[in-house]
């Protein structure tokens, strides 16, 4: 189950009955991931929006990308590049 707050999201596992806070920036990510693009063209989409390196975007990306699959929000794909 999945509530938006004032932007954030609220995610309550019901499998594992883990319940998960993701605050502005993480909650934007986590909606992005729904396979249309890679997280290469996401990065660059969001690094041009907030006029960042896209690089550091990527890195970023690809950390909370570790953290939503740690805490099993995020199963692994083959589209990852």
């Amino acid at each position: 189950a999945v509530v938006e707050l004032d932007g954030e999201l609220v995610i309550y596992d019901e499998e594992q009955g883990n319940l998960h806070h993701l605050n502005q920036t993480a909650s934007l990510v986590f909606s992005l991931f729904d396979g249309s693009a890679t997280v290469k063209e996401h990065a660059s989409d969001i690094g041009r929006a907030y006029d960042m390196p896209i690089e550091e975007v990527e890195r970023q990306i690809r950390a909370l990308i570790r953290q939503f699959r740690k805490s099993g929000l995020l199963m692994p794909s083959e589209r990852v590049s």
